[in-house]
């Protein structure tokens, strides 16, 4: 993994016109690699506030070489009702990415999110039973969703866990392992700002330097 992993409390200097705004866009069910409801990819709905909200995160990475960086990046308003995901999420990697960012819009620090530590492989028809469950909430109360949860979840050590501060920005490599203990248990929704960033890299061709990598050069 070359991406560290920190947050930035404060990230949005008005999270409430933020917040706002999300209440005026329209969610879509989850086809079944997540929980909940998300936007389509905000660069589709409003590219100008795409553009300054990455740019927003790309300057807590590289604050003098801004100007000179390129990238790409999806990016979603996702909301969650706590009342339909009683149990703890799947821990996962989002392995198509360069970085994940989160940014937390609801009061309710017991919905944040943990990073893990492998300890042994998880078998891969996990994923069949995760998408039918997100699928299908009922499916969330059976046994068989349960016992493929803990077992999934059994294969990984917490190692990082970051509270759910209203405003809060973290990041984290798409290579690691993480998920979310609880989906909240003081509101009714857990909404956050998701941003997948594919791609970066410099405009005029020189290699990007990962802060992982010349940390251990010496």
């Amino acid at each position: 993994m070359i991406w560290p992993v920190f947050c930035i409390d404060d990230f949005f200097v008005n999270p409430e016109t933020i917040i706002n705004y999300s209440k005026k866009l329209k969610f879509y069910k989850s086809e079944g690699n997540y929980p909940g409801e998300r936007t389509d990819s905000l660069h589709n709905i409003d590219y100008d506030f795409f553009l300054n909200v990455t740019r927003k995160i790309i300057v807590s990475l590289y604050p003098n070489e801004i100007d000179n960086l390129n990238w790409t990046a999806t990016q979603y308003f996702q909301k969650i009702k706590t009342k339909d995901y009683p149990n703890q999420g799947f821990i996962h990697q989002d392995l198509e990415q360069e970085f994940t960012s989160i940014v937390y819009l609801t009061n309710d620090l017991s919905s944040g999110t943990c990073i893990y530590k492998r300890i042994k492989e998880p078998i891969p028809e996990i994923f069949k039973i995760r998408k039918e469950g997100y699928l299908n909430i009922e499916k969330q109360k059976t046994k068989k969703f349960k016992d493929k949860l803990k077992f999934n979840n059994s294969h990984f050590k917490k190692t990082i866990e970051f509270k759910s501060v209203k405003n809060r920005m973290i990041i984290f490599d798409g290579a690691a392992d993480h998920g979310v203990e609880n989906f909240g248990n003081n509101s009714e929704e857990r909404l956050t700002l998701i941003t997948f960033f594919s791609a970066i890299y410099r405009k005029d061709g020189r290699p990007l330097k990962f802060h992982s990598n010349e940390c251990k050069k010496y």
